[in-house]
């Protein structure tokens, strides 16, 4: 399972086009259950109209590669190509806390 964290607007966007396009970059920014809260909380700090998507990578046909970040000792995966939107397999409303931090939602915490 993949994550990835995308507007509202964003969302629909792809839907439309059928996919999420790298943005400016060959890859697609992913996280997995352990990171995607360091994502969230670097990127996204206290934005709202937020989602957090679930993506099959079995569905995806482009390669994930699992990479490291400059300063930090985490890896995160990339998917180098569009995301087609069937391989979302769930769609989760993502708010953030009144401090603007993130929390992962129980749904996804228990996959």
């Amino acid at each position: 399972m993949l994550l990835h964290i995308i507007t509202k607007a964003g969302w629909a966007d792809a839907r439309s086009a059928g996919s999420i396009a790298p943005a400016g970059e060959e890859f697609v920014h992913c996280s997995d259950r352990g990171v995607v809260h360091v994502t969230a909380g670097k990127f996204f700090r206290g934005q709202s109209g937020l989602l957090l998507l679930v993506i099959d990578p079995r569905l995806l046909g482009v390669p994930v590669l699992w990479e490291a970040v400059a300063d930090s000792p985490l890896w995160f995966p990339h998917v180098y190509g569009p995301i087609p939107v069937e391989a979302v397999a769930q769609v989760h409303d993502f708010p953030c806390e009144p401090d603007g931090s993130f929390v992962l939602p129980e749904a996804v915490a228990v996959l």
